[in-house]
């Protein structure tokens, strides 16, 4: 049976002010009228029952996480103790699942995502889970890029898989320059690295214990069902004995059993501000507005308003931000530094 997981973990601090502790990036609605988590779901519900969708948060989110997830069963949301990148967030989904149900398909879906064609990406789904099964391997979404990102990883394709539409991986490449993702897109062949995955829960399992053997390891004491009273210290000690690796430089780098679906649904991970103005359309100055907002001689600027008005006057290239907690801002082009304001914010205890 097909299995939906759902990473739900991170806090999405280039997002921040309008991310923050009490309302994490996947909580937004961004692109739409409901959370970027609910939405989540509700895409793929037409694949699985609630009974048979798994999430993994953090424990301090695992509450609001619960909420926006009904009607998962609350005992499915699970609580990571301590953060561990997603490789052994993974492992411990593909555990439950494998012990659940042992031919578990397991589908891995990054919970604060956009997806402009919800059916085009069921399609996607469906092939994918079609080229894991026919060729027994690892399958990651790889979406056709529109221009040279910088803030993606990206997939070389090779040679047609058996399965229809799937292509052998040649190599993974991460967040490359500016010239290279240029070459990336002359080339050919490059797909960015959606962070979506399809497999047989058992195989990915089997990689685990071939490239993360502490890992594996770790899994074997996990031995209590999810909401079983032991399970909270079960989990507790195996974050406690993994390392921070991610699923991609862990497990996909390293096995020779990988193919890509390429995929176009419109997809866009909304991973820092710069990404608003693809989602916010544009006014005739370029900039990209939310909420109360006023600008006057100003172009090419993200502005968002919550709680106030912002205004601005000749002003180019420029983020805005104002929440009632905290207002930021900076050029546009230092939009992956806003981790860095949350970083400091951190050492003086105020994140």
């Amino acid at each position: 049976m097909t299995h939906i997981v759902i990473l739900a973990g991170g806090w999405g601090v280039r997002l921040w002010p309008m991310s923050n502790r009490s309302r994490p990036k996947q909580l937004l609605c961004l692109g739409g009228d409901s959370s970027l988590l609910a939405r989540t779901l509700a895409r793929v519900a037409p694949l699985a029952p609630p009974a048979r969708v798994l999430a993994v948060t953090s424990e301090l989110l695992r509450d609001l996480m619960a909420e926006e997830l009904a009607p998962v069963p609350d005992e499915r949301v699970v609580g990571e103790p301590t953060g561990r990148n997603t490789a052994p967030a993974i492992a411990l989904a593909a555990h439950i699942l494998v012990r659940e149900d042992p031919d578990a398909m397991m589908i891995v879906l990054p919970a604060d995502h956009i997806i402009g064609d919800d059916e085009a990406f069921r399609l996607t789904l469906a092939r994918g889970l079609k080229a894991a099964s026919a060729e027994n391997a690892l399958v990651t979404l790889g979406v056709v890029p529109t221009r040279p990102e910088t803030e993606y990883g990206y997939i070389e394709a090779g040679e047609p898989a058996g399965a229809e539409g799937a292509l052998l991986v040649r190599r993974f490449t991460e967040k490359p320059d500016r010239e290279t993702a240029e070459r990336f897109l002359d080339a050919g062949g490059y797909y960015w690295n959606s962070g979506m995955f399809v497999w047989r829960a058992g195989l990915f399992l089997e990689a685990v214990s071939n490239f993360l053997p502490d890992v594996a390891v770790a899994l074997d004491a996990v031995t209590a069902g999810v909401g079983d009273e032991a399970f909270k210290s079960q989990i507790a000690a195996y974050y406690d004995s993994v390392p921070s690796i991610s699923v991609d430089y862990g497990i996909m780098e390293r096995s020779d059993n990988v193919i890509v679906v390429p995929s176009d649904f419109g997809w866009d991970d909304v991973g820092a501000w710069s990404a608003l103005g693809r989602i916010w359309k544009p006014d005739e100055d370029g900039s990209s507005v939310s909420g109360d907002v006023t600008l006057t001689e100003t172009a090419d600027c993200i502005v968002h308003a919550e709680g106030g008005v912002v205004a601005a006057i000749g002003v180019s290239d420029l983020i805005i931000v104002h929440t009632p907690e905290a207002t930021l801002v900076c050029p546009r082009d230092r939009a992956r530094d806003v981790r860095r304001i949350v970083d400091e914010l951190k050492k003086q205890g105020r994140w």
